[in-house]
């Protein structure tokens, strides 16, 4: 258990591991600038530390309290018996946040995918996993707030969940939007993911879920028309010219229309 140590400087106040052996004030030194990785909301920087390698999420004014959220959420996931980043300190400066993380170790889903190219078993075992993973996540109530792959970690047989400063508890939402989260993880073109590859996901998903055949079937033209919808609106992709082309050749890797090959 995390034993909190409350801490403070330049107006910051909030609270370290007292067994992390890090200083908070250091890591926002770190993140000062433009260095890391920016997003919307954030900016995330990767940091050597001691007791192993650390990642720093700066939160600017007023989004500090995405930082509490994730916190809350990632102790919410471990809780319900799924898997989070260790949260080693965190604080809040008026509207803005911090939040210092371990790193999770694994690699990226979509590297995982595409490591497994040529080992056709382990990438299907893989897959179907995953689905069953998303389905315990839906299960436990939860709804991740952008399930793309880069917030996806593999870790040994496991997964970790990244980024959960939008992710919410809710069984109600689960039921409105939580399907979402199969467009999220799904959108993007992955090389030596093929169409049964992604209908295996969703199949694994449709039986963690309990879902009727019907239902299954059901969900399954909605992910792909959504999906398309998607891929047209983040890629610019003309909707007359996804649909002449169809769904595989949408999603093909090296196709016309994967952005990696485009560019």
């Amino acid at each position: 258990m995390t034993a909190r140590m409350p801490w403070q400087a330049e107006g910051w106040r909030g609270w370290v591991d007292a067994a992390a052996g890090i200083d908070p004030a250091a890591c926002l030194a770190a993140a000062a600038g433009d260095v890391g990785r920016a997003s919307r909301h954030a900016r995330t920087l990767s940091l050597s530390a001691p007791g192993g390698a650390l990642f720093v999420k700066t939160y600017p004014a007023p989004g500090g309290w995405r930082a509490a959220r994730a916190l809350r959420m990632g102790q919410a996931l471990a809780g319900a018996g799924l898997a989070a980043p260790e949260v080693v300190a965190a604080a809040r400066r008026g509207g803005a946040g911090l939040l210092v993380m371990r790193d999770v170790g694994g690699e990226d889903l979509l590297a995982a995918v595409a490591r497994r190219r040529a080992r056709p078993g382990e990438k299907r075992a893989l897959l179907r996993r995953l689905g069953a993973e998303v389905a315990r996540l839906h299960r436990a109530g939860f709804v991740h707030g952008d399930l793309v792959p880069p917030n996806v970690r593999v870790v040994g047989e496991g997964f970790i969940f990244l980024d959960n400063d939008r992710t919410r508890r809710s069984r109600l939402l689960v039921g409105l939007v939580g399907r979402r989260n199969l467009v999220q993880l799904g959108r993007f073109v992955v090389p030596g993911l093929t169409l049964s590859d992604r209908a295996r996901v969703l199949a694994a998903y449709a039986a963690g879920r309990g879902l009727s055949r019907r239902t299954h079937r059901r969900l399954a033209r909605w992910l792909v028309a959504k999906t398309v919808a998607r891929r047209c609106a983040v890629d610019r992709i003309p909707e007359a010219a996804a649909a002449r082309a169809g769904f595989r050749e949408l999603m093909r890797s090296g196709g016309p229309f994967d952005p990696e090959a485009v560019a």
